[in-house]
């Protein structure tokens, strides 16, 4: 979906969306010759009936695939946060327990990843482009912890826990940025759109009554509402529905307080 589609409220979205497919549905109805109808005989209507069957069968498993699609990406790129902030979150306190300038140093570049990520990469995955300031306070975080010299053995198993720690934060980052880029490929929509339209077809070529009416609108509202989940979870840093930085903002309020508690320890 177009990235202007989700500056719209959800609500209206999914409104529009539905009501969007009625109009279609009662349109191609309307605008279908009367004289079709008029001279369509019993076998002809039970042939649009089965063919309803067939079209609307296989565009339930579309539909079914593009959810399941989306949901799948949705869920991935919300679980990439979630692991990257942890990953942060864990290398923080082993940075703040190794107790160095070299890694208060390293720690306060983690951080500064951290606002980096939040303010600049963010809204740059939203419109899928890099960020190359955030990369760049990766990087640094790495030549930080480069710069370590462990004076003992436990200082040692303490490093070398580090640089695994920062290689799981570099793969969840990894993973994000793939998630930010998932979306329906354009194929499949149109392919989804145009078998939509063609299961409102055949109900068009029935008589012209309240129930068929009804059995259009029924089918319009539900095409419409798969549509609009589809389309809501389509971009997961995008929408009201959208994956959110709170997990790295925690992480970074938790190390905010770790430190104001060890401000007494140090004074002492």
């Amino acid at each position: 979906m177009p990235v202007i589609v989700y500056d719209v409220p959800n609500w209206a979205l999914g409104m529009g969306l539905v009501l969007t497919w009625v109009l279609l549905g009662l349109g191609a109805q309307a605008v279908l010759p009367r004289r079709w109808r008029e001279h369509a005989t019993e076998a002809d209507r039970n042939v649009a009936l089965a063919s309803l069957g067939v079209i609307a069968t296989i565009n339930s498993l579309l539909l079914a695939f593009s959810a399941v699609s989306v949901w799948d990406s949705f869920s991935a790129a919300e679980q990439a946060v979630s692991r990257e902030a942890t990953a942060m979150a864990q290398l923080g306190r082993s940075l703040a327990v190794y107790g160095t300038p070299e890694s208060t140093l390293a720690r306060e570049r983690l951080r500064g990843y951290g606002r980096s990520v939040i303010g600049k990469e963010w809204a740059a995955m939203q419109h899928e482009q890099p960020s190359q300031q955030t990369q760049d306070a990766f990087d640094d975080v790495y030549r930080s912890l480069g710069a370590l010299r462990p004076a003992s053995a436990a200082e040692t198993v303490l490093v070398e826990q580090m640089w695994s720690q920062v290689n799981d934060l570099l793969m969840q980052r990894r993973a994000r940025l793939e998630a930010s880029d998932g979306k329906v490929p354009t194929t499949l929509w149109v392919v989804v759109l145009v078998s939509s339209l063609l299961t409102l077809a055949p109900v068009a070529v029935l008589p012209v009554t309240a129930c068929s009416r009804g059995a259009i609108v029924v089918l319009a509202i539900a095409l419409g509402l798969v549509f609009h989940f589809v389309a809501a979870m389509d971009r997961p840093f995008l929408g009201a529905e959208r994956v959110t930085s709170d997990p790295i903002e925690n992480a970074l309020a938790n190390m905010q307080r770790w430190d104001a508690r060890s401000l007494p320890v140090a004074a002492r």
